[in-house]
């Protein structure tokens, strides 16, 4: 009788807790999966670009025509002519067609936007999207200097919902050797989520994961095509290449070089070298209109070079 008992203990403790237990390896029927108590997740963002779909236009045609202006550099109006106002940048640029406008505003390292900085970016992006209504701008500011990641999200939701720029390009100096990872990872997860794109602009051995496209600099005015072929192979994201600056205080000799020693055939000579490779060699120029900063405050205006005006318009129409 005790061995009956027993079995039939057995049996009903079967019946009552075997249906519980296959209920919750099931994920408690609501379709979740329960992990494993030993399992461990991870807090590193992991970035991926943005999909076309999620941008709404093929890479291809984002970065067709790219046209490069520096207006403000931490917080500086950059034109000396005193006739050259946002209108009439605008005016330029917008004549130009333009896909992607880089750089208009190097943001300050510390403090706010300033209303000049802000009426120049919605005028000349609206007068330019008048005409080229897909017309992508972006921002760049310093994230090679910046060691709080919730400091550089704050910044990028302050300026969205002053400007609302569609990319960033994150600078950081060509002479770093490190970062702050944290920066990079949070930042391009917080305007991957606004459904902003991020750039890198800095030293190659530093590119972050994750970004949209990758600046590569023409030092002495020339790119290596092994160069280009390696970061296409590495990266798999649109690469601009973009004429030497002046960083920091120090332009560099070719910066000096381009802007006092050139002839106007010179740097139009210099220009179609770059712009003529770039559909070969799969890279997108980006044609320097109101570029390089030389020196520090004050940045060059093709427009008072007419050979180089003239020979953008060319080469904007036979290779973009």
């Amino acid at each position: 009788m005790t061995s009956i008992l027993r079995f039939l203990a057995f049996l009903l403790f079967l019946l009552l807790f075997l249906p519980f237990g296959l209920l919750h390896a099931a994920g408690g029927g609501k379709g979740r999966v329960i992990q494993s108590p030993t399992a461990t997740p991870t807090t590193d963002t992991i970035n991926q670009p943005l999909t076309s779909t999620a941008l709404k236009i093929s890479q291809r045609a984002l970065f067709m025509r790219v046209i490069q202006a520096r207006l403000f550099h931490n917080g500086n109006w950059t034109l000396g002519d005193s006739s050259q106002t946002p209108v009439t940048v605008a005016r330029t640029i917008a004549s130009l067609h333009p896909s992607f406008v880089t750089g208009l505003l190097r943001i300050a390292d510390h403090g706010n936007l300033s209303h000049a900085e802000e009426e120049a970016f919605l005028t000349i992006r609206s007068a330019v999207q008048a005409s080229s209504k897909a017309c992508r701008f972006d921002v760049v500011l310093n994230a090679g200097d910046e060691r709080s990641a919730d400091l550089i999200v704050r910044h990028l939701r302050e300026l969205t919902i002053r400007i609302h720029p569609d990319a960033w390009t994150f600078y950081v100096s060509p002479d770093a050797t490190s970062v702050n990872p944290e920066v990079f990872e949070e930042g391009i997860a917080a305007a991957h989520a606004a459904g902003q794109m991020v750039g890198y602009d800095g030293p190659l051995s530093l590119v972050p994961e994750g970004i949209d496209y990758l600046v590569v600099r023409a030092w002495n005015m020339k790119v290596s095509k092994r160069q280009i072929d390696l970061l296409k192979a590495s990266k798999h994201i649109p690469l601009i290449v973009e004429v030497p600056t002046t960083f920091g205080n120090q332009p560099p000799p070719e910066v000096s070089s381009y802007v006092n020693e050139f002839s106007p055939q010179d740097r139009a000579a210099s220009l179609t070298a770059l712009a003529e490779n770039q559909n070969v060699w799969g890279y997108h120029f980006a044609y320097p209109v109101f570029y390089p900063l030389f020196p520090a405050k004050q940045v060059f205006d093709a427009t008072k070079d007419p050979i180089l005006m003239v020979t953008i318009r060319s080469l904007l129409a036979r290779f973009n």
